[in-house]
């Protein structure tokens, strides 16, 4: 096995890449690799997987489950005889592993190889050696991690390291004569990092050698103005003398002349196209060009190579392509970055890994039935590259469509002048489409994984990303240009890069397979839903609808849009409060009643206790003084946590719970809205059933989602009461949002903690 870690976590035997499992278990692998060879305690393990103030009361029992499935993992076949193991190690684990195995490893190696050499003056194997090292870094450390929230200095520490370590590689690419070499590479890590004086020399040198002195000299200045502007300093000795021998051409800054020129003709072409994307500055494209043109992805034979020794006299690594394996075409590449809000609750917190997975599937099959290939997922979002096709017009169009079927299709439209909305409460999609020259690989055949992560258009696309709001989809002016006979775009404030945003399609017909097909679904439904809560205001009476539906996923889409058609419609007049009722004996029966007084209440989940009593006063105060003594311990209890303390008074517990709505629907009109009642006790079927009818001169709307269960268990569902409908929903073809609401809704199953 070959453990990665310098980019996204990975590991690879001769079969492909392993699957490492969800995120607790390639946390703890990363972090065990980041120490590779030495004992781990437990304690600092806990530590890395969660914060002090978040661990669970279950943390160790986690941590042990995680470490016996990696156990699993590291043991599948086939082995080798000097194979991974991990080991209990007192106070905690031991991963060992050969150095050659892992990258952070081979990479620290190479280094101090590297920085032995240039000490010596052999500068030219201080180049290879140096640039070898980087070419080993696929993006930044443990990128998809990051990405899902993991912050360990160790990642910030490795970083900096790197930056030391390129600009070694520089030092020793200048001393070799290779100034236009890695002139493109010095001038993405100053413009990163525009306080590294010694970058800024090694830029100063480079660019006076290809004959670029005022250059030379204006960086001179821009260092000075961010160091006297930012930190009130003036830039080192080093940096003045070295403006200074410009200034009078002193000849020590000639290049030396025993540097060949075949070797830099030869490597040259590879410096177009791999500028670095400002949010990857570990990404393949800030490795010096001189060393590795474009990265590639090492196949399923790459663990069979012979690993270079620093010693090795000039022949390349393996690793290093040879530039007849990639060329310069025009492309579109297309950024999704998809955001997991808070509001998608506790099922996202246990099961993010999952809900990723469904998101990334969903791009991919839009992306490829468009003729694009998805090339890299980092965490919540994916990169698509769109380069195959009849002219760069048809390529920019098709990398639009795809933006807008992936957006389309996880959302809701909202009208011509606002983007769509999202269709799960707390997912948003953000995307930016740029379009130019790019360096791709020559891929052998369809089916091999594409190498390309990095480049100008990247960078660009990245950049643009970061100003998109939820819904919208950016586009570089190149993009426009070419995609103006398919779209219709607008001007966008966001960013210079991105001056424009996508308006709307001109055939949208032609995307409806993949969008809004289904915005015209059981309109009829949503209409009679809208009307009766107009009935509800005016009259201060109560309702119950009830929708039954099988398989749930387009009942729970339609109570979804009509919560969001409730919130836009009586914005400030309404409130809507909504919850769906936990399987039995995978939650409290009674959850959903506290979750709906804890959000009355604004009462956070993880708040102590001290203000969950005191906002629950103010709220009962707020309500009036009627009954709110009598009503306080109750419903204290209901939001105390685990359900033994509610157990014994549950009667009471939700009588004081439908007092409370009342007196709440009184103040402002009320909709409830329930998924899944069909799992809810006998207790709370009947405090449901019946608010109707105790509290029916108020304004209280019930909306109740259920599957069949509920009428077997109930025949007579709410038919003998005045003020209530049932509606039978039909069944729908499944789409990607439907995966979605499956992958969030997931079937019983065991405890992944024994």
């Amino acid at each position: 096995m070959h453990f990665r870690i310098l980019g996204p976590l990975e590991i690879e035997n001769p079969d492909g890449l392993v699957d490492l499992g969800g995120h607790r278990q390639r946390a703890v692998l990363a972090y065990l690799l980041l120490q590779a060879n030495q004992v781990v305690s437990t304690s600092q393990l806990l530590s890395a997987l969660w914060a002090d103030d978040d661990a669970p009361m279950t943390a160790r029992k986690i941590l042990q489950n995680a470490v016996w499935k990696l156990r699993g993992v590291l043991s599948r076949p086939p082995r080798a005889e000097q194979g991974p193991e991990l080991l209990t190690r007192a106070p905690g684990y031991l991963l060992r592993v050969p150095q050659q195995r892992v990258d952070l490893l081979d990479y620290q190696q190479r280094v101090v190889t590297g920085r032995a050499a240039l000490a010596a003056g052999e500068v030219e194997r201080a180049r290879r050696s140096l640039g070898e090292a980087l070419a080993l870094w696929r993006g930044p450390v443990l990128s998809d991690l990051v990405e899902e929230g993991i912050c360990w200095p160790e990642l910030t520490a490795l970083q900096n390291r790197r930056l030391d370590v390129m600009e070694d590689h520089f030092e020793a690419a200048l001393a070799c004569g290779r100034h236009q070499l890695v002139l493109p590479d010095i001038e993405s890590l100053v413009a990163a990092e525009p306080l590294r004086e010694r970058a800024s020399g090694q830029l100063m040198v480079a660019l006076y050698r290809c004959g670029r002195q005022a250059e030379a000299l204006a960086v001179f200045g821009r260092v000075r103005s961010a160091l006297v502007d930012g930190l009130g300093l003036e830039p080192g000795r080093e940096l003045h003398r070295l403006q200074q021998a410009i200034l009078t051409q002193d000849p020590t800054l000639e290049a030396p002349r025993t540097a060949g020129t075949r070797e830099q003709a030869h490597l040259a072409p590879a410096n177009r196209g791999a500028q670095p994307p400002a949010d990857f500055p570990a990404g393949p494209a800030t490795v010096p060009t001189a060393a590795l043109p474009v990265p590639t992805a090492p196949g399923p034979s790459a663990s069979a190579e012979p690993v270079t020794t620093p010693s090795a006299p000039v022949a390349p690594a393996p690793r290093i392509p040879s530039p007849a394996r990639h060329e310069s075409r025009t492309a579109s590449v297309v950024m999704l970055r998809f955001g997991l809000g808070g509001e998608l609750g506790r099922v996202l917190a246990e099961d993010r890994d999952r809900v990723l997975d469904v998101l990334t599937q969903i791009a991919r099959e839009k992306t490829e039935l468009h003729g694009g290939r998805v090339t890299s997922v980092l965490g919540s979002t994916v990169l698509a590259v769109f380069a195959d096709g009849a002219d760069t017009a048809d390529i920019a169009e098709r990398a639009v469509r795809t933006a807008a079927a992936v957006r389309d299709s996880l959302s809701v439209p909202t009208g011509t002048l606002t983007p769509p909305q999202a269709a799960v409460r707390g997912l948003t999609v953000h995307a930016a489409v740029a379009s130019g020259e790019a360096r791709l690989p020559r891929r052998p055949c369809a089916d091999s994984p594409s190498p390309w992560g990095g480049g100008r258009l990247v960078d660009t696309c990245r950049t643009m990303l970061d100003h998109v709001q939820a819904g919208e989809i950016h586009v570089c002016d190149e993009t426009r240009r070419h995609g103006e006979r398919a779209a219709a775009f607008r001007r966008a404030c966001a960013s210079a890069l991105a001056p424009w945003e996508l308006h709307a399609l001109h055939d949208e017909a032609a995307d409806q397979p993949w969008g809004r097909a289904d915005a015209g679904v059981h309109v009829s439904e949503l209409e009679l839903m809208q009307h009766t809560l107009l009935h509800t205001r005016q009259r201060s009476a109560a309702h119950l609808i009830t929708l039954i539906q099988g398989s749930g996923r387009a009942r729970t889409r339609l109570l979804m849009e009509f919560q969001r058609r409730v919130e836009e419609s009586h914005r400030g007049h309404v409130r809507v409060l909504a919850g769906t009722v936990p399987p039995p004996r995978t939650g409290d029966p009674l959850a959903v009643p506290a979750e709906i007084l804890a959000a009355y209440c604004g009462i956070d989940p993880d708040a102590p206790e001290a203000h969950v009593t005191a906002r629950l006063r103010a709220t009962l105060d707020g309500l009036g003084p009627a009954d709110g003594a009598e009503l306080y311990a109750p419903l204290a209890r209901l939001l105390s946590p685990g359900p033994t303390t509610v157990a014994a008074g549950t009667g009471e517990v939700l009588r004081a719970w439908g007092k409370f709505l009342a007196r709440a629907a009184r103040k402002q009109p009320l909709v409830l809205i329930w998924d899944d009642l069909q799992h809810a006790d006998d207790a709370l079927l009947d405090v449901v059933e019946r608010l109707t009818q105790t509290h029916a001169g108020v304004p209280l709307l019930n909306v109740v989602g259920a599957d069949s269960g509920l009428p077997d268990r109930r025949p007579g569902w709410a038919t003998a009461h005045p003020r209530t409908v049932t509606l039978s929903l039909s069944p729908e073809a499944g789409d990607a949002l439907d995966r979605l609401l499956e992958s969030l809704l997931p079937p019983l199953r065991e405890s992944e903690v024994a």
